[in-house]
């Protein structure tokens, strides 16, 4: 079982606030609670789908539970998306040049993995047209 990476564009209906309960129940989250309250069922669907619908970017496939288990990254982890999460963390950087150069340099990286990683152009296109918002990643 795999999931996508995504980098994701702040819009201002989401806040800091909504993406710490967002994350609350993801393991190695620094926001992550495991005894907190948790949200009704309505409240997180309504949180889920506010995130969602933010403007985003498929990045790659990726097995973080795989990686663990296994021990095994480099079997799991795309070097281009290991890249990118390592970049946006978890700290809502705003996307500025030398941010998006980054990004755009971690893509070629080498893949030892089966899985799909975004190709440069898709997201340049992506990174041009939300210069100057923060970012957040969502593993979906």
């Amino acid at each position: 079982m795999s999931a996508d990476l995504h980098i994701h564009a702040m819009t201002p209906d989401v806040t800091e606030a909504d993406l710490a309960a967002f994350s609350a129940n993801t393991l190695g989250s620094k926001h992550f609670r495991p005894f907190a309250a948790r949200y009704d069922f309505a409240t997180h669907i309504a949180l889920f789908t506010k995130i969602s619908n933010t403007p985003n970017v498929w990045i790659g496939e990726v097995s973080w539970l795989k990686a663990a288990v296994m021990n095994d990254p480099d079997a799991f982890i795309p070097s281009a998306v290991q890249r990118v999460h390592d970049l946006i963390g978890e700290d809502l950087p705003v996307l500025d040049n030398a941010l998006a150069a980054n990004l755009l340099a971690a893509i070629p990286a080498l893949n030892t993995t089966g899985y799909r990683v975004v190709d440069v152009e898709t997201l340049r296109d992506w990174l041009a047209q939300h210069l100057g918002l923060r970012l957040f990643q969502v593993s979906w």
